[in-house]
């Protein structure tokens, strides 16, 4: 399990939980788009971050740690990455990201290696695993703007933060509308299909799932499918086979991942063929480093469990 809790980190851009909680009702009528203050050259930024902490700024941040890779892939995005002077060793996309220097983990960071980068802002999880760090780093004068980053609205609002803060709340409000119209659109054709019933297998031994309280499950329903325990109220919840076979999902939905280790294929498990899915051959494999990267490439997530669960969708 040491393999599996590395890798979803890297996978859910979370601090220690397997799966992101999120607001799956506000997420599945895809929240407003809510406008930004329009800042005049040489305004004080001033926000609110979700540990309620007022973060200032006297000027655009120009050196930016960022340990949220969906906020670093997010500020390459409004054409804000040239910003960057530290991230994590998970940040992937894009590949330009690579030639950042990294600081190591996203969760309890090194603040000596934030530090010798000469920061003038750092993004990092809202999480009791950050708590120390952003409060060192303020506790130095180093400015901290902590994020949840869990749902469809902490999504928005993040593009939002991340524009004022960079001075580049036009590209910022271009790239939600333009997230927020794609959605519509994969939304609009998936409600003219047959929703389909599936199991999203996380992981095996123990199996694990999604439930209401993670963001893939308003991905799944966006893409024309109802997620089976859908009931529950964890994010990440184990369950059993007997569980799953109970709820005779008719897809089984199996993401693959980069650098995940350990994780038999569905059809070689001991046991698994009491489900009529696995019997049948709808066991389907998408790419599951797109889907848990809730990011600027959301809507095209939507779109890879849509083919997933709708083959020939486009």
């Amino acid at each position: 399990m040491r393999v599996l809790g590395a890798a979803f980190f890297v996978l859910a851009l979370t601090g220690r939980v397997l799966i992101p909680a999120g607001a799956p009702d506000a997420d599945r009528h895809l929240p407003p788009l809510l406008p930004l203050p329009r800042l005049a050259d040489g305004d004080t930024i001033v926000l609110t971050d979700d540990l309620d902490v007022r973060v200032t700024l006297q000027e655009p941040a120009s050196r930016i740690v960022s340990l949220v890779p969906a906020a670093t892939e997010i500020l390459f995005e409004i054409g804000a990455g040239d910003r960057l002077v530290g991230r994590t060793r998970f940040d992937r996309h894009p590949q330009e990201v690579l030639a950042v220097p990294s600081v190591g983990d996203g969760v309890r960071p090194s603040v000596e290696l934030i530090v010798a980068l000469e920061p003038d802002l750092v993004i990092l999880f809202a999480g009791p695993d950050s708590r120390r760090a952003a409060d060192e780093l303020r506790r130095i004068g180093v400015p901290v703007l902590a994020v949840r980053h869990n749902t469809l609205t902490d999504l928005y609002r993040n593009i939002g933060r991340l524009g004022q803060v960079t001075g580049s709340s036009g590209p910022s409000e271009r790239l939600s509308a333009t997230i927020r119209e794609d959605l519509e659109s994969v939304r609009e054709a998936t409600g003219r299909l047959l929703r389909r019933t599936v199991y999203y297998d996380a992981w095996w031994q123990p199996p694990i799932t999604i439930g209401r309280g993670s963001y893939l499950d308003s991905l799944i329903t966006l893409a024309g499918g109802r997620n089976v325990f859908g009931d529950l109220q964890r994010p990440s919840p184990q369950v059993s086979l007997e569980a799953i076979a109970a709820r005779e999902p008719e897809i089984i939905l199996y993401p693959v991942h980069r650098g995940v280790e350990g994780r038999a294929p569905v059809s070689e498990r001991p046991g698994w063929h009491i489900l009529e899915a696995v019997r049948s051959g709808r066991v389907r494999v998408f790419d599951g480093e797109l889907v848990v990267r809730l990011g600027p490439q959301v809507a095209a997530a939507v779109r890879e469990l849509a083919r997933a669960i709708h083959p020939g969708f486009e």
